[in-house]
């Protein structure tokens, strides 16, 4: 009788215990569901459409005898809270007269560029930026095609959305043979 007593004392303990955990799972999968429904689904960690930026900038000058006029578009997206690495794309068309003749050019290519936030409004900025454009042989009469590395290196004061200025120097930039006449290059633009 002893022997049936401490088997049924075991085998309550045993079944009690089982059914406490099988509660206890049942309460955290219920606390699951409430937490999603007044929090809304987890966003995913390595993708969040609120982190990406859009915007660039527009610029244009007339200058005697040409103008020209350039827009960048960029995409940024936020890896860090105050780290943004982007892409993005670089468009001018040129018209200058020289000799009597109109020349036009088209330059083009993409923007890859990083941005580390400082201060609260003040970011360091690098961008690779290589360029396509057309040089003119006045001697042969003819256009060739060529590309030019620029890699800038600067800092800008603006938020992660808004309107932004930045300077930004050249490092590569070769007097005489660059396709611009100085490595610097003041921007202002727009991020949405």
């Amino acid at each position: 009788m002893k022997k049936l007593i401490i088997f049924l004392l075991v085998s309550f303990l045993f079944s009690y215990s089982s059914m406490a955990q099988r509660k206890l799972k049942q309460l955290d999968e219920e606390e699951a569901q409430k937490k999603e429904q007044f929090e809304g689904p987890q966003k995913n960690r390595f993708y969040d459409p609120e982190k990406w930026t859009f915007g660039g900038n527009l610029g244009g000058n007339f200058y005697p005898g040409g103008y020209f006029f350039m827009a960048q578009p960029i995409a940024g997206y936020m890896v860090a809270e105050k780290t943004m690495l982007g892409i993005g794309a670089t468009y001018m068309f040129q018209s200058q007269t020289y000799f009597g003749k109109k020349y036009t050019n088209s330059i083009y290519g993409p923007i890859l560029f990083a941005r580390q936030l400082v201060l609260e409004q003040v970011f360091a900025h690098i961008e690779y930026q290589p360029l396509n454009y057309g040089m003119f042989d006045i001697t042969t009469n003819t256009e060739k095609r060529q590309w030019e590395n620029i890699l800038y290196a600067g800092v800008g004061y603006g938020a992660k959305r808004g309107v932004y200025i930045i300077a930004l120097y050249n490092v590569l930039w070769n007097e005489g043979a660059s396709l611009y006449y100085s490595p610097w290059d003041i921007r202002i633009g727009i991020l949405f």
